[in-house]
């Protein structure tokens, strides 16, 4: 039976992270600004994408198709809306700015207290497990993703130790409860809509399973370790169905969903002298993207990653704590640990070694994965929870690693005395890459980054190793020394994590994007063109926008409005031309570029209607519904189809047809034509649309390579366009299995707790 100390344990540690959390989140507890910045996706996606999301939620529905952007797009299955997260879901009936503002804070307490219960697992003291609790927890990797916006990351990351421990768990004890709990924590990271960080996750379950079966050899236990990952697999697999199948059936109509090129796949690698930054975290400048990261126009940031919204730095007090693990502890954890943090290291380097286009060539997933760097995750993940038995280490009578850390202080003070000319140096290959003549005092602001770095290292360097030393000759004890180390990795650790927090001057997520209510008033029942995702809380529909993931034929649209000028543009069924803050309505716009109403071309003097009759068709099956030839007639003369629509050639030129019914998962368009023909609704094409004539299921074409048709016979109709998320409901059905099947396991648990009690 456990000690009273021993229970209360627990109390202790969600004291300390809860704390933690109300350090580093300050900022964001005490402000009503808002989180967020000019390269955040927050900004540019977050809020406009949550706000719609949240409309959707409160109306009873959720969104599964936006028609505000890029003349619509999937968006509950592109894993735009992970409403399915209970957390994210929860906190966004609160509004967007509370899942926004509060989503890290909640999960640093739950990484934090993911963390707590490995190192229990793994048999680290009470000093140990709260320290390497901290020290996961504060770790800059997560906490510096606030300004990115990147929330699905740090909900995989704080699953990771859980899901670590359940591997454990199950392997010391096989109960089936450990292996519901694995499937868990699959199931909140594939609920993330992060599918690369949930497929590193695995391969850290994979590696941990691998090495502690390994110890002693036995095959039973190998069988039980691949029995019990392939279960979690599995039961997170169906937990996530809600989410992922949806998705599934996105990626085979995504741009990105076709294999990508090894150096597409392999770009933002980390470069490897970059993984310094665990350490010196201002050594290339600290930063890119913020107001402080260039003076005068050049990067204060040298490194080759040139995008880095986040930092790797864990700390030097964590990270030589966890090296005295890795190499002065007796722990057998030490060996997965160590798998984890080499896997991690070498595909976050990415294009930078062999090995990665070897993983390209030999597992299918890395094809459709790019961005290795964010592997990184791995590696800070292992130094952090291996600081755990780490500090038990260096607090051993007796033990010798005081000197290495020492010695270690010693040499990051030599660094700190040659700083000008060791960075100054190293500084030359980027001015080379930039084409430029070194500047003297950007030099000199660098060094002066670097520089801080080295001294503040010595310094927590110098007392790691003056605690062991003390240790080593029975003066300290790890109760004694808890409460420095708790206070040195927090000083390290927390004014890097809030200095990624930027700030909006707003106050109102209303307030962050302009009133277009006028626009889109003055668009009608058109477009503006190009548009943005800031237009969407007032309606405006868009021609372009930003997303992460697009379809195909968004993506022809987008090629098409690009290449063909007016002609392509027109396409879209844009009314307005938005720029530099003036509305240019599309008479003006047509007579500007032609010259006057006597050379605007016949058939292109108005905007192109969103729905209409063609007058004639043509079918070209090339590029599913034919290239777009800028120079031919108008689509209301000639739409071009992927296939015969099965009526005679022509139509009814004076036909009509009107949209009744506007809505994102169902349009609905009155026609009226003295013969059959083909009506086009210039919405982006997607499979998962149908129609019904007159309630009477019909086929949907893919016209003018992007847009919806549908073959009408002659006379009054109504065409209802709806969108089929019955992919959603068959994922909800297995969701709520595996659900079920969680719960059920934690009652059997429950009820045998306590009949061993």
């Amino acid at each position: 039976m456990r000690r009273p100390a021993e229970r209360g344990g627990w109390l202790v540690a969600l004291a300390l992270v809860s704390v933690l959390s109300a350090s580093v989140y300050w900022s964001v507890l005490s402000s009503p600004r808002l989180p967020g910045g000019d390269l955040s996706d927050t900004v540019h996606q977050g809020y406009p994408f949550l706000q719609f999301t949240r409309q959707a939620l409160l109306e009873g529905r959720l969104p599964h198709w936006n028609p505000f952007i890029y003349c619509g797009i999937p968006f509950y299955s592109s894993f735009s809306a992970p409403v399915a997260y209970p957390v994210r879901g929860a906190l966004l009936l609160a509004g967007a700015e509370a899942a926004v503002r509060f989503l890290f804070p909640v999960h640093l307490v739950i990484g934090g207290m993911s963390a707590w219960l490995l190192l229990g697992a793994m048999g680290v003291s009470r000093q140990g497990r709260l320290a390497g609790a901290l020290a996961f927890a504060a770790g800059a990797w997560a906490n510096t993703l606030f300004y990115a916006g990147h929330g699905s990351k740090i909900i995989c990351w704080s699953y990771l130790p859980l899901l670590l421990f359940s591997c454990e768990r199950w392997l010391s004890t096989r109960r089936f409860w450990f292996v519901a709990l694995g499937g868990l924590c699959f199931g909140m990271q594939a609920l993330s809509s992060h599918p690369q960080m949930l497929l590193y996750s695995g391969i850290a379950a994979l590696l941990w399973s691998a090495a502690r079966s390994l110890q002693p050899r036995s095959l039973r236990k190998a069988a039980a370790a691949a029995g019990g990952l392939a279960a979690m697999t599995v039961l997170g697999l169906s937990v996530g169905a809600v989410q992922l199948l949806p998705g599934y059936h996105f990626s085979g109509q995504s741009s990105r969903g076709e294999d990508l090129s090894l150096d597409q796949s392999q770009s933002y690698s980390l470069p490897p002298e970059e993984t310094l930054v665990m350490v010196f975290p201002r050594l290339f400048g600290y930063r890119h993207g913020f107001a402080d990261s260039s003076a005068g126009g050049i990067p204060v940031y040298w490194g080759r990653l040139g995008l880095r919204l986040s930092s790797e730095f864990t700390g030097v007090s964590v990270a030589l704590l966890a090296l005295i693990g890795l190499l002065a502890g007796r722990s057998a954890f030490r060996w997965p640990l160590l798998a984890i943090f080499v896997t991690g290291l070498v595909v976050s380097w990415g294009g930078y070694t062999p090995v990665y286009s070897i993983l390209y060539r030999l597992v299918p997933l890395f094809r459709k994965l790019r961005a290795p760097h964010m592997a990184a995750f791995l590696t800070t993940s292992a130094l952090s929870l291996m600081a755990g038995p780490g500090f038990d280490a260096l607090l051993e009578k007796g033990g010798r690693s005081w000197k290495a850390v020492l010695a270690f202080a010693a040499a990051c003070l030599a660094a700190f005395a040659v700083a000008g000319p060791l960075v100054g140096g190293l500084q030359a290959g980027w001015w080379e890459r930039m084409g430029a003549a070194p500047s003297d005092w950007i030099v000199r602001q660098r060094v002066d980054m670097a520089a801080g770095d080295f001294l503040r290292a010595c310094v927590s360097a110098a007392l790691v190793g003056l605690a062991g030393l003390l240790a080593s000759r029975g003066r300290l004890t790890p109760g004694r020394a808890l409460v420095p180390a708790l206070v040195l990795i927090s000083l390290e650790l927390i004014p890097v994590d809030r200095d990624f927090q930027v700030f909006l001057p707003d106050t109102r997520v209303e307030s962050v994007f302009p009133d277009y209510s006028r626009l889109a008033a003055a668009a009608g029942g058109g477009r503006v063109l190009p548009g943005g995702n800031e237009m969407m809380p007032s309606g405006v529909l868009s021609v372009a926008g930003y997303h992460a993931a697009r379809t195909q034929a968004n993506d022809d649209m987008l090629e098409m409005v690009s290449a063909g000028g007016l002609a392509g543009a027109r396409l879209t069924a844009f009314t307005v031309l938005f720029e530099s803050g003036a509305a240019v309505p599309y008479d003006s716009l047509v007579q500007a570029i032609s010259g006057g109403p006597e050379g605007v071309p016949e058939g292109f003097e108005s905007p192109q209607p969103r729905v209409f009759i063609a007058a004639d068709w043509t079918v070209d099956p090339s590029s599913a519904g034919g290239a777009f030839d800028p120079g031919g007639p108008p689509p209301e003369k000639l739409t071009v189809l992927d296939v015969n629509p099965g009526i005679p050639h022509g139509g009814d030129s004076a036909g009509t047809a009107r949209i009744v019914t506007d809505l994102p998962e169902l349009v609905v368009v009155e026609t009226s034509a003295g013969s059959p023909s083909v009506m086009v609704l210039a919405d982006t094409w997607y499979p998962r649309w149908h129609a019904e004539v007159d309630g009477v299921e019909a086929p949907i074409l893919r016209a003018n390579c992007w847009q919806r048709a549908v073959a009408v016979p002659a006379g009054r109709h109504s065409v209802a366009f709806s969108f089929d998320h019955s992919d959603v409901r068959t994922g909800a059905i297995v969701s709520g299995a595996g659900v079920a099947l969680i719960a059920a396991a934690g009652m059997l648990e429950l009820l045998s707790h306590r009949r061993r009690a």
